[in-house]
């Protein structure tokens, strides 16, 4: 569903997955090169926070979502003014589990 490496300015930076299926779906971050930003999964349609929390550098996230409600998604990752001037790096992947 996604599986993309990002890298772009200090501030806000989205990626989007629809789910349309019943099965488990698993979110992997990575913080590739950016003292720490913080996430957020939210569904569109809904209106609602699935999950949030903040990645330092070279931490990982991964989840396993079983119960995940259909719908459009979305990841925002923001990264906060830091000592000097960082892009986000991060690796981000959404896949459907069998």
């Amino acid at each position: 569903m996604i599986d993309e490496e990002i890298a772009s300015p200090i501030g806000e930076s989205k990626s989007y997955f629809i789910n349309n299926w019943s099965v488990p779906v698993k979110v992997s971050l990575s913080n590739t090169g950016t003292e720490s930003f913080l996430y957020k999964i939210q569904n569109i349609d809904k209106g609602t926070n699935v999950i949030n929390g903040v990645l330092k550098s070279n931490e990982n996230f991964e989840q396993v979502f079983d119960r995940l409600p259909e719908g459009a998604y979305v990841i925002s990752y923001l990264v906060q003014e830091e000592g000097f001037p960082m892009d986000i790096k991060l690796k981000v992947k959404v896949e459907l589990l069998p």
